[in-house]
C-alpha cells in the first residue's frame, strides 16, 4: 500500500529542520527580509514612506508562505505532543531519520542508513523505527489538517481482514 502522506510529511519534518526548528523565527526571518528589501527598493527610489510601505510588504511576504509556516506549525505542535505523552523514542527517531543534513537533497538510500543509525543509537529494531517515524507522520498530518480516513480505512480493513 502507497502512503500518500509520507512523502509530504517527511518535507515538512526536514523543512522544519532546514528553518532552525523554529516557526517563530521562520516568520521573522521572511519579515525581516521582505522589510530590508522594501526599504532598499524605497531608498533607492526616493518615492513613498518607507516605514509605512515596507510594514504592509513584510506583512504580506509572511501571508505569502503561510502553507510553510502552517506546516512548521504542525510540526511544532507533533513534537510537543510526542514529548508530551513521553514518547522520545519517536521524537529521536524523527530526527535521526528527518532532521539529519536537511538541507541535503535525499538520495535513495539515505532512509534507510539513517533508520540503521536510528536503531542502533536509540536502541530500537528498524521495524520499531519505522513505525515511530509513520506515527510522527500520521500525527503531523493530524495537526496539518491532511486527509488521513482512507488510511485510517484501510488500515482498519486490513486488521479486519487478520482477525478474521
Amino acid at each position: 500500500m502507497k502512503d500518500y502522506l509520507r512523502d509530504y510529511c517527511t518535507e515538512a519534518f526536514r523543512f522544519y529542520a532546514r528553518n532552525g526548528k523554529s516557526t517563530e523565527k521562520y516568520k521573522k526571518k521572511i519579515y525581516q527580509e521582505a522589510l530590508e528589501e522594501q526599504k532598499k527598493l524605497e531608498r533607492s527610489s526616493g518615492l513613498g514612506d518607507p516605514t509605512g510601505t515596507a510594514i504592509l510588504r513584510a506583512e504580506a511576504a509572511v501571508d505569502e508562505k503561510i502553507a510553510e509556516i502552517k506546516d512548521m506549525e504542525a510540526v511544532e505542535l507533533t513534537i510537543a505532543e510526542l514529548e508530551g505523552r513521553h514518547r522520545h523514542e519517536v521524537v529521536r527517531a524523527v530526527e535521526f531519520v528527518y532532521f539529519k543534513e536537511p538541507k541535503k537533497d535525499l538520495e535513495p538510500g539515505d532512509i534507510g542508513s539513517r533508520v540503521h543509525i536510528a536503531e542502533i543509537n536509540i536502541p530500537a529494531s528498524e521495524r520499531s523505527i519505522y513505525n515511530y517515524l509513520k506515527k510522527a507522520r500520521m500525527l503531523f498530518a493530524e495537526h496539518r489538517g491532511l486527509r488521513t480516513e482512507n488510511y485510517k480505512k484501510k488500515k482498519k480493513n486490513k486488521n479486519n481482514k487478520s482477525l478474521q
